[in-house]
């Protein structure tokens, strides 16, 4: 689940939702609360686990965490390397979430289409907007964190893909979160070739807050919406990521225009190779 939640088209939420987890996890998430901080505090453990599935949520934290680690590494140094493979083959994971939504979707009415097209509305508003860019503001960060959790609670949102959409995936999910990493080796006595990066710490803190705030207070309003207007949210969904979907077109991170040639039909390979991944993961996930 911590991996996915790098990925963009993959959503946390989904995720669990596919392998079984979601309800028990939205249901820990709506419990937490002041009295939650006190035990915590105490350190009265058993407590925890039976007034809030502690062990539970302890569980999925230490999964995430350790996956946003060893992920960030691996997606930095592609970057570099691979930029508009990376690219491409993000676009194509966000299809397939796409067509996943679709696909669950089996009843067509008129409000059906009216949702779409009020997603697809804000989706196209969004593309045809003034792209944003990087920003370190720390106040912009936190509202990155707040509004990204949204991936982990509703299924087929992509907190990744929201980031993108707000110009700072590759600053939050990569850049920082290797600050981190290097700045644990340092403490370690490991790195020595290494140095602290104050600025991007600071900006990993913030996020953090942002994610743990938007997680506090978003769980329980998401959740019920998830639990009564699940088939309208999947709607706005498709309609919004159908929308929004130029902003990650793989050439808008070259200076190239696309032109048809060898490398970009390399490229539409990749693409499918991403669409493959998910539609290939939601089907394991739905047998198991």
């Amino acid at each position: 689940m911590g991996t996915v939640n790098k990925l963009p088209g993959i959503s946390g939420g989904l995720v669990a939702l596919l392998t079984g987890f979601y309800i028990d996890m939205i249901n820990s998430l709506k419990k937490l609360n002041l009295k939650f901080l006190k035990l915590l505090l105490q350190l009265k453990f058993n407590d925890l686990d039976k007034g809030f599935n502690i062990y539970f949520l302890l569980v999925i934290f230490v999964g995430i965490l350790v996956s946003y680690f060893t992920t960030s590494q691996l997606l930095d140094f592609l970057f570099v390397k691979f930029e508009i493979q990376v690219w491409s083959t993000f676009f194509g994971m966000i299809l397939a979430s796409n067509i996943i939504l679709v696909k669950d979707n089996r009843k067509w009415n008129i409000n059906s289409f009216l949702s779409i097209f009020f997603g697809l509305i804000i989706g196209i508003l969004i593309s045809i907007s003034e792209p944003l860019s990087e920003n370190k503001n720390l106040l912009y960060v936190f509202f990155c964190g707040f509004v990204s959790i949204c991936g982990m609670i509703i299924p087929g949102l992509s907190g990744s893909y929201l980031l993108i959409i707000l110009g700072n995936f590759k600053l939050l999910l990569v850049d920082s979160v290797n600050a981190v990493y290097n700045s644990f080796f340092i403490l370690l006595g490991l790195g020595s070739n290494l140095k602290h990066d104050i600025e991007l710490l600071n900006i990993s803190i913030m996020f953090a807050l942002g994610s743990i705030t938007g997680l506090l207070i978003l769980s329980r309003i998401l959740s019920y919406l998830i639990l009564n207007f699940n088939k309208t949210i999947n709607q706005i969904i498709i309609g919004f990521v159908t929308g929004s979907l130029f902003i990650v077109w793989p050439w808008n991170y070259t200076n190239e225009n696309f032109e048809f040639n060898v490398q970009n039909l390399v490229n539409f390979l990749w693409m499918f190779f991403g669409l493959f991944i998910v539609l290939f993961f939601e089907r394991y996930a739905r047998k198991k």
